[in-house]
């Protein structure tokens, strides 16, 4: 399994069968350039515009949202019902973790998480392979809501996402705050991810130039 940054809280997933997972993709209004991406699978953890524009991705893949799971190739994807704030969704509204599983190994893409998911939840996604995990505040939990629930749910590998790039104008945080919190100050992005790698990598968002 390989795994790429897009940018924001998109990725792309593809499995050693060649199923390939776009999760997230996201509008013009983020301020990164969407890549032109084909999929057999988009899922989408929630209904705002820069998650779910499903119409920038080619080819005439399965849609998910609103927690919908589904079997494709040889993964499994399921879902876990979730919130976008910390007042159970009055906020911002749901949200779903995705769990991607495939050849042994457990992905998880926390979405737009905004706060510490109950303890169901924590039991299904403890110990993936792979967290993908929004780190910005604002809008999800921050640098240490972040680092709480990676604390909870011991993944062997955890990629921040969701965080203030170049070209990105919300107002969130950068990764470096994330990275401090967990003691990678210096961590050196990379440009894709196979699975088996532990601890904290930071991954180089394809589709935006710069930090």
């Amino acid at each position: 399994m390989k795994i790429e940054w897009i940018g924001h809280a998109c990725f792309r997933i593809a499995a050693d069968d060649g199923t390939v997972v776009i999760t997230d993709p996201y509008d013009p209004t983020v301020g990164i350039d969407m890549l032109p991406l084909e999929a057999d699978v988009i899922t989408m953890s929630h209904e705002h515009h820069d998650h779910n524009e499903t119409q920038m991705i080619k080819g005439s893949p399965v849609i998910l949202r609103g927690g919908e799971g589904a079997e494709r190739g040889g993964m499994r994807i399921t879902a876990h019902a979730s919130y976008h704030d910390d007042v159970q969704g009055a906020k911002r509204g749901p949200n779903y973790i995705y769990v991607f599983e495939c050849g042994g190994q457990k992905v998880v893409h926390m979405g737009d998480q905004g706060c510490m998911p109950d303890e169901a939840i924590i039991e299904a996604i403890r110990g993936a392979d792979v967290m993908m995990i929004p780190a910005g505040g604002t809008y999800t939990v921050d640098a240490a809501g972040a680092k709480a629930i990676v604390e909870a749910a011991q993944p062997r590998c955890v990629i921040p996402m969701h965080v203030k790039t170049r070209r990105c104008g919300y107002p969130i945080a950068a990764v470096h705050a994330f990275l401090e919190a967990m003691g990678v100050p210096s961590l050196p992005p990379v440009q894709a991810l196979p699975c088996g790698a532990q601890g904290v990598v930071l991954l180089a968002p394809k589709a935006d130039k710069l930090w």
